[in-house]
């Protein structure tokens, strides 16, 4: 699967914009659909665009690199803050003349409203709701659900290990009160392409390690690679998670030894240099403009 990063916190290059926000275009080499399907809905789906950063500068980074998001086949809104879905209106806009609109699939909840901050002080994060009404937009329950073939979203509900620190900051809007956001809404996609199984996460708020283990019990075997944000640091409260605490981390993922991590967005580079020092060559840090293929 070649993954190209479209937007993240960090470029190192004046050619593109880089913004707290994830974008990435994945093109995966996924088995044909049946052939006694519609005509036009025979292509298999091969380009996934999953998150859609804060605003459109992920389209003005997407052209820089030559490439059209335009006419991919499938989108994925990992869950519902602005970082991720703020772009969202430029992607149905920009795609709404292709041969066949991507749908864009989301879980329940994701166009609530959310919030940074406590319940006496706190700003906006969520999407704009009329959202939600747009044809396109397809609303998942809950359950894994294979959208194509090779590709499943799932939630990870069970939780065995911690969830990331900086959540505590996070708030959605339940029954008129604001209450830890319990993070129902986000969504991870499982790509299995010829025998090797690969996790893509937005900012793990369920905590990696719980979506690795359940992407783990939905394929059966270990992981060949993740890329993903660990959300190990808070951007409204300035800080990354204590240093040991990702280390520990750290230890925990480097125990996973089949698996290569690829990581970026929430993570934070001083979060990422203490799990160098666990996984060393077996982590990654991508920018904006990253390509590669995992």
């Amino acid at each position: 699967m070649r993954v190209t990063v479209l937007m993240e916190n960090c470029t190192p290059s004046s050619r593109f914009a880089a913004r707290h926000g994830l974008s990435l275009l994945l093109e995966a080499d996924l088995p044909a659909p049946v052939a006694s399907v519609a005509p036009a809905q025979r292509r298999a789906p091969r380009r996934v665009l999953f998150d859609m950063g804060p605003d459109a500068a992920f389209l003005d980074n997407a052209r820089t690199l030559g490439v059209s998001v335009a006419d991919v086949d499938i989108a994925v809104l990992s869950h519902g803050h602005y970082d991720h879905g703020g772009g969202l209106p430029a992607f149905l806009a920009a795609s709404a003349g292709a041969a066949c609109p991507a749908p864009v699939y989301v879980r329940a909840g994701a166009f609530a409203e959310h919030a940074s901050g406590s319940p006496a002080a706190h700003h906006a994060i969520g999407l704009d709701p009329a959202l939600a009404e747009s044809p396109r937009v397809r609303t998942l329950g809950e359950g894994p659900a294979k959208i194509a073939p090779g590709l499943t979203l799932f939630t990870a509900q069970r939780r065995d290990h911690p969830a990331a620190a900086s959540n505590r900051r996070l708030l959605e809007r339940r029954a008129g009160a604001w209450v830890p956001d319990a993070f129902n809404h986000e969504q991870s996609l499982l790509v299995e392409e010829n025998g090797r199984r690969i996790l893509v996460a937005g900012c793990a708020h369920a905590g990696i390690l719980n979506i690795m283990d359940e992407a783990e019990r939905l394929t059966g075997s270990p992981l060949d690679a993740v890329v993903a944000g660990f959300h190990l640091m808070s951007p409204s409260a300035g800080q990354a998670q204590a240093a040991e605490a990702t280390r520990a981390l750290g230890r925990e993922l480097a125990a996973r030894s089949a698996t290569r991590y690829y990581t970026l967005h929430c993570t934070g580079l001083e979060a990422f240099g203490y799990l160098r020092d666990e996984l060393a060559s077996r982590v990654r840090y991508l920018a904006v403009g990253s390509r590669l293929e995992v």
